[in-house]
C-alpha cells in the first residue's frame, strides 16, 4: 500500500513488498489525477492507492477553459464540432495522421492517444498561432468575426490555400471583401473528392465571415 499527496503535489509512487509508506513528491499548483486502472479510496488530503506490478505515474489533472470572447468562443466550439475529439491516433479523410481535435503535430501525434483536456490546450495553441499567421497574410482590416472565419479555414486547409484565397487580382488583399464569400465554399475536396463535411465547414465558416454564425 502506497500514499500519495493529492493537495498541491505529484510524483512518481512505486509498489514496496515491506509495509514500509513511500512518498516521492514535487510541488505543483494543481489537482492529482490518477492516470491508470487502479483502486482508489480517497479521504480528504491522501489518496490511499492499492497497486502492484508497474511504476504509477501521477500527473496533474489541468482543465483548459474556452475563451469567453463571444466571437473567439464560436471559432474554437465551431473548430471542435466539425474536428470533433478523438483520443486515439487516425487518419483525417485527406490520409494524414491526426490525434485530438484534428492535431497533426508528429510528436503529439507519436505518443499515441490524448486526453481532452489536453486536446484542448494543443488546439488553443494553434488556433492562435494560425490567428497570428492570418493577420500577416490579410493586408486588409477585418473584423474579429472575419478573422476567427480565416482562421478556421487555414487551420483546415493551410496556410498556402489560405494565400490563394486571399491573393490575387480582385481578391480579399486587394480589397474585395465579396470574393471571399465567391472562393471559400470552393475548398471542399479532399483525396480529389467533394466532401460534405466540408461542404458544411466551408457553410459554418462563411455565416462566421458574415457575422452570424450558424452551426448545422
Amino acid at each position: 500500500m502506497i500514499i500519495a499527496g493529492v493537495t498541491g503535489f505529484v510524483g512518481f509512487a512505486y509498489y514496496c513488498e515491506s509495509n514500509e509508506v513511500k512518498t516521492v513528491t514535487v510541488e505543483v499548483p494543481s489537482i492529482v489525477e490518477v492516470v491508470k486502472y487502479i483502486e482508489v479510496l480517497t479521504t480528504n488530503d491522501i489518496e490511499i492507492i492499492t497497486y502492484v506490478d508497474q511504476p504509477l505515474l501521477v500527473k496533474p489533472n489541468v482543465t483548459y477553459e474556452v475563451p469567453s470572447d463571444d466571437s473567439e468562443h464560436d471559432l474554437v466550439e465551431g473548430v471542435k464540432f466539425f474536428e470533433g475529439f478523438k483520443p486515439n491516433r487516425y487518419k483525417c479523410c485527406a490520409g494524414v495522421p491526426t490525434i485530438g481535435y484534428g492535431c497533426t503535430d508528429e510528436k503529439i501525434v507519436s505518443k499515441g492517444s490524448v486526453s481532452k483536456p489536453l486536446a484542448t490546450k494543443l488546439l488553443l495553441e494553434e488556433l492562435n498561432k494560425v490567428r497570428d499567421r492570418v493577420r500577416q497574410a490579410v493586408t486588409v482590416d477585418l473584423t474579429d468575426n472575419q478573422l476567427n472565419a480565416l482562421t478556421s479555414f487555414a487551420f483546415n486547409c493551410g496556410m498556402t490555400n489560405l494565400k490563394k484565397l486571399v491573393d490575387g487580382n480582385d481578391r480579399l488583399n486587394d480589397g474585395n471583401y465579396t470574393s471571399v464569400e465567391e472562393y471559400l465554399p470552393q475548398y471542399r475536396l479532399a483525396a480529389g473528392k467533394p466532401r460534405k463535411g466540408l461542404e458544411k465547414r466551408r457553410a459554418w465558416e462563411l455565416s462566421l465571415w458574415q457575422g452570424t454564425p450558424t452551426l448545422p
